[in-house]
């Protein structure tokens, strides 16, 4: 788990706790303001988690890179080939 991922986590348990208060004790404010919480806190833990694993995927990528970097370098020529190819027929 990231930082990112830690506070959404807390900031959703938060935003639940606030919410219940504010329904117990009649306070539509302190509700409102306790589902916004929890909502944000929701956003950034998934955020948390798309950072993850983009993180993953790079070293993923890596791994690959340094174990078989003659297959590495061909994938990027053939792309560097299909990219040009594409831009030139918009032309």
């Amino acid at each position: 788990m990231n930082e990112d991922q830690i506070r959404g986590a807390a900031n959703t348990v938060g935003g639940r706790v606030q919410r219940a208060a504010g329904a117990l004790v009649g306070d539509h404010s302190l509700e409102g303001e306790g589902a916004i919480r929890e909502t944000a806190g929701r956003v950034q833990a998934a955020a948390g988690r798309v950072q993850a694993a983009a993180g993953d995927a790079v070293d993923s990528v890596r791994d690959v890179v340094a174990h078989r970097p003659l297959g590495a370098i061909l994938s990027g020529f053939g792309v560097g080939i299909l990219v040009g190819m594409l831009l030139a027929r918009r032309d």
